[in-house]
């Protein structure tokens, strides 16, 4: 099941050191603009992120750590829009493994709130892929119609 998990915040507010464990093990990392030719490292990308009004980063890894699972083939692509930032991760939460899909969605849900708080992040939602704005799993203020459809 393809999820998309969405974080977003204020740039003055994130703290950015997430990206340098998502950069450990990723399998490809651009930036599709500004167009950088420099090595990417965690520093460059910081400076290049507080730098620019608008930014977008991508990672593909297959070294997501989730409470203690590894997820592979996930696509991370952080975003900054003026004063927004905004990540999205995208990947398959049977890569969790566990026995049934809400089992999943609670791994998730919980790993994203720790995440946000940990970041200062100030909203998130999960939704399944290509979503409609009823169609999530769970945000920041609860459970979303879909979970309740999820088998237990």
């Amino acid at each position: 099941m393809l999820v998309e998990v969405i974080l977003k915040g204020l740039h003055s507010l994130v703290d950015f050191s997430f990206i340098k464990e998502m950069l450990i093990g990723a399998r490809e990392v651009y930036f599709t603009s500004p167009e950088v030719n420099s090595l990417i490292t965690f520093n460059n990308v910081k400076r290049i992120i507080n730098s620019n009004n608008y930014v977008d980063f991508v990672i593909n890894t297959d070294c997501l750590q989730i409470k203690n699972k590894i997820v592979p083939k996930v696509f991370i692509n952080v975003g900054r829009n003026n004063e927004e930032i905004e990540i999205l991760l995208f990947f398959d939460s049977k890569d969790l493994k566990e026995s049934s899909q809400k089992m999943n969605i609670n791994i998730i849900k919980n790993w994203t709130n720790e995440f946000q708080k940990l970041y200062n992040f100030e909203y998130y939602i999960c939704q399944m892929d290509n979503a409609d704005e009823e169609e999530y799993y769970f945000d920041i203020n609860g459970n979303g119609r879909l979970y309740d459809k999820l088998s237990p």
